[in-house]
């Protein structure tokens, strides 16, 4: 997975960092004026554009991350030779080099597992910030017949409503019903807008699109994903679509239970 991955996952703009500009500077090494020029940049806290705009491409490429990404230092010395993790909201980016990863592994453990860290997760207000995503209202229909019976009524629903999942499963040995479906408002849109219309081609794509704004990228980024109201209206307004198309004679019971209590 790479860290532009992670970016589009979490809805992010990839963006310079500076600490890790900062970083690859002072760790990569080098020499000659150009070095100690960016050496110089390194220093100047006050201006990260001096020191972006003088930034070879490789070193660029680097320290492109995703916005709001920090640089985890989990050693006693973080000023030695140790390379921080990079963290995204509450995901940890790995190095794939099977010894460092290992490593990594065991400095996250004792990270994660620290009070410190413990109180930091529950104070902070990262973007996008849901150890557990909202859950929308649940909806149940039980029929009165064989959901091979419905399969193209059902199917037109699930056409109509992309941002709702639909389960549908048999109900055996039951006297009355025979089928039940289920919906439930999706809280990521699968990557299109709340219009329907395709998403991460314009908003991450490998060049920059200088007809949108950064403002204008940020806000469709925000809309990969449903609030809980949202989501609930999605779902309503695809329960109301699907009853419309069954006959109403087959509709026994509609409801929000999280068990079918027959």
């Amino acid at each position: 997975v790479t860290i532009k991955s992670v970016a589009t996952a979490l809805g992010l703009e990839m963006e310079l960092h500076f600490e890790m500009a900062k970083l690859l500077v002072e760790k990569m090494g080098g020499n000659g004026t150009q070095h100690d020029e960016l050496v110089e940049l390194v220093c100047n806290d006050d201006d990260p554009e001096a020191l972006f705009s003088k930034l070879p491409d490789g070193i660029r490429k680097m320290a492109t991350i995703p916005s709001t990404s920090l640089l985890q230092y989990l050693t006693e010395d973080p000023d030695g030779d140790e390379w921080p993790v990079l963290q995204c909201n509450n995901i940890f980016v790995l190095p794939g080099v099977p010894p460092f990863f290992q490593q990594k592994i065991q400095q996250i453990a004792s990270h994660l597992s620290s009070p410190t860290t413990i109180a930091q997760i529950s104070q902070t207000s990262l973007p996008y910030r849901q150890l557990t995503p909202p859950r929308s209202d649940t909806y149940r229909v039980l029929l009165s017949v064989e959901e091979t019976t419905i399969v193209q009524e059902l199917n037109a629903s699930v056409a109509s409503h992309p941002h709702v999942s639909f389960g549908s499963y048999p109900i055996v040995d039951h006297p009355k019903y025979k089928t039940i479906i289920t919906l439930e408002g999706r809280f990521y849109n699968g990557a299109y807008t709340k219009r329907s219309e395709r998403l991460l081609g314009r908003t991450f794509s490998d060049g920059v699109d200088n007809s949108t704004s950064l403002g204008e990228r940020k806000q469709s980024a925000k809309d990969l994903f449903f609030t809980k109201e949202e989501m609930d209206n999605n779902v309503k307004l695809a329960l109301e679509d699907l009853k419309t198309r069954l006959p109403k004679d087959i509709i026994l019971k509609v409801d929000t239970n999280d068990y079918l209590n027959c």
